[in-house]
């Protein structure tokens, strides 16, 4: 059993220990799967992404968005900013087109009521969520027209 360990012992001195150390990949140039950083954002960055889906499907987001509000409130509240108070609202029309509005943003305009029975067009502002997603990023009351002041000049 000596011999053999002594003989093996030889043998790996003789062998070169270069050759047992070297590594091919050592040599070559590293590269990276990771995206490059810049200091710079692209300008495809900066655009917004389409909106993609039909009016049908944007309308029962938005009939979906204020079940959930109502089921979770009690009621579909939203401010008044003329009036200085908070109307206690529920739906009376859905919306059914959308419109085009800055930014590739859509806007639905939905019919809501109030419990006294008065009626208010509520503008509800969506854009591309990334992933195929929507977000509602802006509500507001559609200022109505004063009808008195149609066709009449201000006065100074």
């Amino acid at each position: 059993m000596k011999k053999l360990l002594i003989a093996c012992a030889l043998a790996a001195l003789a062998c070169p220990q270069a050759r047992a150390l070297e590594d091919d990949d050592l040599g070559d140039v590293l590269l990276s799967t990771d995206t490059a950083r810049t200091d710079f954002v692209s300008e495809e960055d900066d655009t917004q992404a389409y909106i993609q889906e039909s009016d049908e499907d944007l309308a029962g987001f938005i009939q979906d968005y204020v079940k959930k509000d109502t089921a979770l409130k009690g009621a579909f509240f939203m401010e008044d900013p003329a009036a200085g108070k908070v109307l206690k609202l529920s739906l009376e029309t859905a919306p059914k087109r959308s419109s085009s509005g800055p930014d590739n943003t859509r806007v639905l305009e939905a019919v809501f009521k109030d419990p006294v029975g008065r009626k208010y067009s509520v503008l509800f502002r969506i854009r591309s969520a990334g992933f195929g997603g929507i977000d509602i990023f802006k509500l507001e009351l559609k200022k109505k027209p004063n009808p008195a002041r149609e066709g009449k000049p201000e006065k100074k």
